[in-house]
């Protein structure tokens, strides 16, 4: 079933492509849904081309050498994902997966590298990779504070730049991303609820006051974070 341009524009990537692009794309992505934790294939093969997700979230997936499942990113809807495994020379092979009932929309290798050949469409991926490049470069910032704690709430501020209300990975995802158990950002994530630094407000996060959360991200030990 080929995609509506109305719902390519409400994605980042065709938000600003030209109409002909918009045309090209739409002829030839086609609408894929899935269940919650179903995986995204490609014939009876880990999906492999350009995907956009149009409504849910999914997350690329892998596992450790101990057979332990790992969250690599979340791309939620509106986002793209595939463009980078398809332009790099030595990509890696991940597993995409449905976090929530998601409906996706995908497009081939070939025609997805067609598409590419575009100039507005190579910036627009060109600047998107880049700004992956820039939060990878955040992430290992972030990594070099101690301890745990202190390293989450240094995370959350970075997170929100400045926003009251924020949107979380999971915590399996945030335990990967810093080096740490899923436990423990559980833990510190309650531990900050109950000090009324950050609030649940259905599936988002409200930061209660930023001051306390920036003392904390500076080490003070004062709450067994």
């Amino acid at each position: 079933m080929p995609v509506s341009s109305l719902a390519l524009r409400a994605c980042a990537l065709f938000a600003q492509a030209p109409d002909a692009v918009l045309e090209q794309a739409s002829e030839r992505m086609e609408i894929v849904p899935l269940k919650r934790r179903e995986v995204l294939l490609s014939g009876n093969h880990p999906f492999n081309g350009l995907g956009l997700v149009l409504q849910g979230r999914v997350q690329a997936i892998d596992y450790t050498i101990d057979g332990r499942e790992v969250a690599l990113t979340t791309i939620e809807a509106g986002g793209v994902f595939g463009h980078a495994n398809l332009m790099a020379p030595r990509p890696i092979a991940l597993t995409w997966m449905a976090m929530t009932p998601s409906t996706l929309a995908v497009m081939t290798p070939d025609d997805a590298m067609a598409l590419f050949q575009h100039g507005q469409m190579s910036l627009h991926v060109a600047t998107d990779m880049a700004q992956q490049v820039c939060d990878f470069l955040g992430w290992q910032k972030i990594l070099a504070v101690h301890p745990v704690g202190a390293r989450l709430c240094t995370w959350l501020i970075w997170h929100a730049a400045g926003a009251d209300l924020i949107s979380l990975h999971t915590h399996a995802e945030l335990a990967w991303r810093l080096n740490t158990t899923r436990e423990s950002v559980t833990r510190i994530l309650q531990r900050l609820q109950a000090d009324g630094i950050l609030r649940r407000e259905g599936e988002l996060w409200r930061v209660v006051s930023h001051e306390r959360l920036q003392e904390l991200a500076q080490g003070d030990t004062k709450v067994g974070l």
